[in-house]
């Protein structure tokens, strides 16, 4: 999955679960997924906006540290994984 792509998907839930609040939500994690994409694969942003997408499911809304500490531990496991870099 492409960033953008994670991007809407988010903003997607997040639209459905946050009310007014999720079109705020969702561009913030825009660098997170990028990061993800540039040091990972597509997977990883995958499994980034899926655990994401579960947090807003649950009425959470991590913060841009809390999803930068996500997509720390998908890269960390990618790299254990794979032999990473």
């Amino acid at each position: 999955m492409q960033p953008e792509e994670a991007l809407k998907q988010v903003q997607c839930v997040a639209n459905t679960t946050l009310e007014d609040i999720g079109q705020r939500v969702a561009p913030l994690y825009g660098p997170t997924f990028r990061r993800v994409a540039t040091k990972g694969t597509g997977a990883d942003v995958t499994v980034l906006a899926d655990q994401l997408c579960t947090e807003l499911r649950a009425g959470n809304r991590p913060t841009v540290d809390e999803a930068e500490g996500l997509a720390t531990d998908v890269l960390s496991q990618r790299a254990l994984t794979d032999g990473g870099e």
